[in-house]
């Protein structure tokens, strides 16, 4: 018998096995008919990505949820027909299965069962190209699929210990492989810790310079990766689809301005991330903790815009990159009838808007505007005076700020520096313009 955890890291193990998918939406009291279409709708769209056709839908209304089966009786009656009907080899449920719910619904329906975060994580699995982001994908994997062992080794007995088992039984099949899954977590995350600071030494170089950073954000699709190769010129993989890309991609871009700045494209966001991926990509959603400023995509030819434009804010403030100085960049306008409608939206913002179209290129001497009037007005650069005996002072501003310039003079210290709203108050004494 294979290790287990080498059978967990095999790649598109679903879509290699299943090839008709049926998708059951889930409708709580808390969900409008029309959120838990939206939500259903998003589910087909993974599961288009991940590579299994869904060639059937089902909505339920949940009352009253099942600690067995999630659903009723009747309800996985109706199911289990609409299985044999569409001849579908997998079941999906946009709703977080537990272990026991996947297993007793996959032992009745004799079906596989899965949720919408083992979609998530097949999809991760795939496009995760980069050691550091293989390796947080097989730490979630591993984290997802460690209480769900008892789905995979329910046939096996217990091995027999001691000569000829006269000693009595030993451990299970499943308390080795058990083992063997905590040990290979260890380990992962061991390795992570050694990536992550090579990660942190780049940041590092990347803040020596006197060079800003922003993060491009927003949920998955949202034309994040387009922006970046139309600013810069860089190749980065775009496809209509989710989660087309995961790893971060840093380019310098030369404003019309003179004033120079890197940009670093982020995962997408999406409603209902599983909690192990928050944690699993924290390292590189930091970018946009890190960052000097933030450019938000919306895709504002969804419908859902606005919703999308919620969770991508929730997740940034769940990160600490909530009170960012913020660009708002409405993306593909190039599917609009009319872009021009949206204007008295506009005049209600609270941010700097653009309106953009990264496949045409409409609105992109605009979107360099909205950089340079965020960083102006947010991220100034001052000239500042310090002391000589001030070089504690000195040494919180190379930490905490972009140092354009540095001379020694004999009243001081002089600095170019590009200071936050709230390093310019506290410093104000020794600001000189």
């Amino acid at each position: 018998m294979e290790p287990v955890f080498e059978r967990l890291e095999e790649r598109d193990i679903l879509s290699l096995k299943c090839e008709r998918s049926l998708l059951i939406g889930i409708q709580d009291e808390g969900d409008s008919a029309i959120e838990a279409e939206n939500h259903l709708n998003e589910l087909m769209s993974l599961v288009e990505t991940m590579g299994i056709p869904p060639v059937e839908t089902m909505m339920v209304k949940l009352r009253k949820t099942s600690p067995r089966t999630l659903v009723g009786k009747g309800k996985l009656a109706e199911i289990s027909v609409l299985v044999q009907e569409a001849r579908a080899d997998l079941v999906i449920f946009d709703y977080d299965l537990s272990p026991s719910q996947q297993r007793n619904l996959e032992r009745d329906m004799n079906i596989a069962v899965i949720d919408r975060e083992e979609v998530i994580l097949d999809i991760f699995a795939e496009r995760a190209s980069t050691r550091e982001a293989v390796l947080q994908i097989a730490l979630a994997r591993m984290q997802y699929s460690l209480p769900r062992l008892t789905r995979a080794w329910t046939h096996l007995s217990r091995q027999r210990g001691g000569a000829k088992g006269t000693r009595g039984k030993g451990e299970t099949q499943l308390e080795t492989d058990h083992r063997m899954v905590l040990t290979k977590i260890a380990s992962l995350k061991k390795e992570l810790v050694q990536v992550r600071k090579n990660r942190e030494t780049q940041r590092k170089k990347r803040r020596s310079l006197p060079v800003p950073t922003l993060s491009i954000v927003g949920y998955t699709n949202a034309g994040k990766s387009s922006i970046l190769n139309m600013m810069t010129g860089a190749d980065v993989l775009t496809v209509d689809k989710l989660f087309a890309t995961l790893d971060p991609t840093s380019r310098r871009v030369h404003l019309p301005g003179g004033r120079q700045v890197v940009i670093t494209d982020t995962v997408g966001f999406i409603r209902k991330l599983p909690h192990n991926l928050i944690e699993a990509f924290k390292s590189t959603l930091e970018e946009a903790v890190m960052a000097d400023a933030i450019i938000h995509v919306i895709d504002i030819s969804s419908p859902e815009w606005r919703e999308h434009r919620k969770v991508t804010e929730e997740v940034l403030n769940e990160l600490g990159a909530g009170d960012k100085p913020v660009l708002i960049v409405f993306n593909k306008t190039d599917k609009l009838d009319d872009p021009d409608e949206l204007h008295h939206f506009l005049n209600n913002e609270d941010h700097t808007v653009v309106m953009l179209s990264a496949k045409t290129g409409f609105g992109k001497e605009k979107l360099e505007m909205g950089i340079q009037e965020v960083l102006e007005a947010e991220l100034p650069v001052k000239t500042l005076l310090i002391p000589p005996d001030k070089w504690d002072i000195v040494a919180y501003i190379r930490r905490n700020s972009v140092v354009m310039n540095e001379e020694y003079e004999d009243e001081g210290i002089r600095l170019e520096a590009i200071l936050s709203a709230k390093d310019q108050k506290m410093l104000s004494e020794y600001i000189k313009d």
